[in-house]
């Protein structure tokens, strides 16, 4: 099989402190254990021989990582490498944004889960503005697709369906909505009276705006993305416990001290950084053999599991979602 598709989570910190996404009692990576950008780069173009084509950056918050845009630059040097995106939660974007674009950025995915000030400090410890400002500033820094990902979660901010669409039209972006998964086991709160099946807030759309058009959108991924044909604007559903999307995943997700974890439905995992650190071109290339083994048996495995979470223990903040 080929991987078309890796995450790479640049660090475990995070600026924001979303409960279902980090605990109280998080213990951070130490920095001497965290891969450098060279050796990050250089898993990176060792992938594009089995397929590699698109990256995205992500943490923990990757714009806490100091200088992220030389990361960027790295990768954007890779000819193979065709898309280089990244998920924020934009909360120091305005700050970044010019820099990253600079350095050969070409996507942004943004964290929003409520549009109500008070709601989103609730869920989130931080500020709605600071997240606006950031978007304003990289629309004007021609950043398209923008892609807002809320995550919805039932007795919360299920009511805002509407208010996410209209938000999409005045500010030019695209809405993504995803299922609350159980990702942490044990050090965050879930159980499944918290998820709201996405058909639901499809339905409420439609009711509102008529019956959904299938379309696609450049790097939608898991989504399945739709057109709400008299708006012009697209909306994508991903549904990783009402309807799991996972036959035929090319993706892999790398996190900041060096493990490649094959799915987030599982903690199985294959460290990479003693071979990125102190191997040869060789040792690399057969790793990743290994590792391309290895995703193909954790895909079959999954599906026979019906699409199950399996003992889910790592925090998101420690994954890059």
């Amino acid at each position: 099989m080929e991987i078309s598709y890796l995450r790479i989570s640049v660090t475990d910190k995070c600026n924001l402190k979303c409960f279902y996404c980090r605990p109280d009692n998080q213990e951070f990576i130490p920095h001497e254990e965290i891969l450098r950008y060279e050796e990050i780069a250089r898993l990176v173009k060792a992938m594009t021989k089995y397929g590699l084509r698109k990256v995205r950056i992500t943490g923990g918050e990757p714009l806490v990582r100091p200088q992220i845009e030389n990361l960027v630059k790295l990768i954007r040097e890779i000819p193979e490498i065709e898309n280089i995106g990244m998920t924020t939660n934009a909360i120091t974007l305005k700050h970044h944004a010019e820099k990253l674009k600079e350095a050969g950025l070409d996507r942004l995915n943004i964290s929003i889960d409520s549009l109500k000030p008070e709601l989103f400090y609730q869920i989130t410890k931080g500020r709605l503005e600071d997240v606006l400002e950031g978007i304003r500033i990289s629309k004007k820094l021609g950043f398209d697709p923008i892609k807002v990902n809320a995550v919805i979660i039932k007795g919360l901010n299920e009511d805002e369906a509407l208010d996410f669409v209209k938000f999409a039209i005045d500010y030019g972006v695209e809405v993504r909505f995803i299922e609350m998964m159980p990702i942490g086991q044990g050090y965050i709160k879930w159980d499944e009276e918290m998820v709201k099946p996405l058909d639901q807030v499809r339905e409420k759309i439609e009711e509102k705006y008529g019956m959904l058009t299938p379309s696609t959108s450049i790097g939608s991924g898991a989504a399945r993305v739709y057109e709400i044909p008299k708006l012009g604007v697209k909306v994508g559903f991903i549904t990783p416990i009402s309807n799991p999307f996972c036959d035929g995943c090319s993706k892999l997700r790398l996190t900041a001290e060096g493990k490649i974890k094959l799915c987030l439905r599982t903690d199985e995992e294959l460290s990479v950084k003693e071979v990125l650190r102190y191997g040869t071109d060789e040792d690399l290339d057969e790793f990743l053999r290994k590792v391309l083994i290895a995703k193909e048996i954790s895909n079959l495995k999954i599906q026979k599991s019906n699409y199950a979470f399996s003992d889910c223990v790592r925090v998101m903040t420690s994954i890059g979602g």
